[in-house]
């Protein structure tokens, strides 16, 4: 019986030794495209020059105001 008992716990550390690594790789690897993904995002606005120029309440004015030139 003690035997069996130690087999069993030989059996749980070789499998954990098997299942962390793989678990731990495949946060790692989640966590690296995470990575990729933000970069990309941030080279991408950082490349759109429309953002640098739009600004919506200053259209939205000029909409405005020449609207109410037209109805004048």
């Amino acid at each position: 019986m003690v035997k069996s008992r130690k087999t069993a716990r030989g059996s749980l550390t070789v499998e954990a030794a098997i299942v962390i690594p793989i678990i731990l790789i495949s946060i790692l690897w989640i966590v690296e495209k995470g990575i990729d993904l933000y970069t990309e995002t941030v080279a991408l606005v950082q490349e759109q020059e429309m953002w640098e120029e739009f600004y919506p309440a200053e259209m939205f004015r000029k909409m405005e105001l020449l609207e109410n030139t037209w109805d004048h």
